[in-house]
């Protein structure tokens, strides 16, 4: 429910629009001051909760945020900026990558499809499972390449930060073969 509310503004516009004309249709048709009222309330409460919409940003909204931005850092080559997104906690995969990335030039790096944004705040410390698709193009040891990957982030939360903790790719099509990556769930193998 907090999903719709807060983060489809434009579904909540439309279901209450909707509602909206319906009722002062009905008013218009029948005279009656009972679906003009509806209509005016409905109005007003869609009015209020796409501005609580504007308002409120969530976990998912400020993740796509850092994702983009992170994509651009890589884009840029600003690989210090990147490091500084590593958890202290992050896995032996991401400390593989990481040092890796130090011989790659990357000259397109860009998310295509996210495809989901899990946040799960039930332990001690929030945590987000991101899986989405992802294109890049690199120059590495002379060789250039155009890659396109599926990505499955878990990302956690220090203070208002949000922090690399592990990570998976795979073929793109991953997504649409496999739905459900379990390597990524709580319990990380690999995680020092």
């Amino acid at each position: 429910m907090t999903t719709l509310l807060f983060e489809h503004p434009w579904l909540l516009g439309a279901i209450g629009t909707a509602l909206t004309v319906m009722s002062l249709y009905g008013w218009t048709q029948t005279g009656n001051l009972i679906p003009l009222r509806i209509g005016l309330g409905l109005a007003v409460v869609t009015i209020l909760l796409l501005a609580c919409n504007v308002l409120i940003v969530t976990d998912a909204e400020r993740i796509r945020t850092w994702i983009v931005d992170t994509a651009d850092e890589l884009q840029n080559n600003q690989f210090e900026k990147v490091m500084k997104r590593l958890s202290p906690n992050h896995s032996i995969r991401v400390a593989n990558t990481a040092d890796r990335m130090k011989n790659v030039k990357f000259s397109i790096a860009k998310v295509t499809k996210i495809h989901s944004i899990e946040v799960d705040k039930t332990g001690g410390v929030p945590t987000a499972l991101i899986r989405m698709n992802a294109f890049v193009e690199v120059e590495s040891g002379g060789m250039s390449g155009k890659v396109p990957r599926w990505v499955g982030l878990t990302l956690e939360k220090r203070g208002t930060e949000w922090f690399i903790l592990d990570f998976e790719d795979r073929e793109p099509q991953h997504e649409f073969i496999n739905s459900a990556s379990e390597s990524l769930r709580p319990g990380l193998q690999g995680v020092r």
